[in-house]
């Protein structure tokens, strides 16, 4: 008779287990997207001033790895955006590198919050270009 008890205990055990794992597996959460309740992080807005005469590819590096953002004619500007994603938990850097040279100017680490942005100025010397993160203007 306990033997018979341990194992219908057993088969009920096992039968509310399958259940609750088929009803988990079956609901979804029945929510849409709410920007208010979820905000999603800005791009990060990168302002590059090319003072040098020679035309520059510019790029971020995030985790040892490079991607590249795009190209600033000499003596230009150019405004380009990284995705939140890219810079989320880590610390990023900047470089430059001269079109057609050995060259290359990579800045230090910056550490970026949601909302702030980053100026990038290439100077005619390389090695003398500056980075600065701050927060964007207000429109008062």
């Amino acid at each position: 008779m306990l033997v018979r008890r341990q194992r219908v205990n057993r088969r009920m055990r096992r039968t509310a287990i399958a259940t609750f794992v088929v009803l988990a597996s079956c609901s979804r959460p029945n929510q849409e997207y709410d920007p208010e309740l979820d905000p999603r992080p800005q791009p990060i807005s990168v302002h590059v001033k090319n003072e040098n005469f020679l035309d520059m590819t510019v790029a971020v590096v995030a985790g040892g790895v490079s991607r590249r953002l795009g190209q600033v004619t000499g003596n230009g500007t150019a405004d380009f955006t990284i995705a939140w994603s890219v810079a989320n938990g880590t610390t990023i850097a900047l470089s430059a590198v001269p079109i057609g040279q050995n060259a290359r100017f990579t800045s230090l680490g910056l550490s970026v919050s949601p909302g702030q942005m980053i100026d990038f100025q290439i100077a005619p010397v390389l090695r003398q270009s500056t980075v600065s993160v701050h927060e964007p203007p207000r429109d008062d």
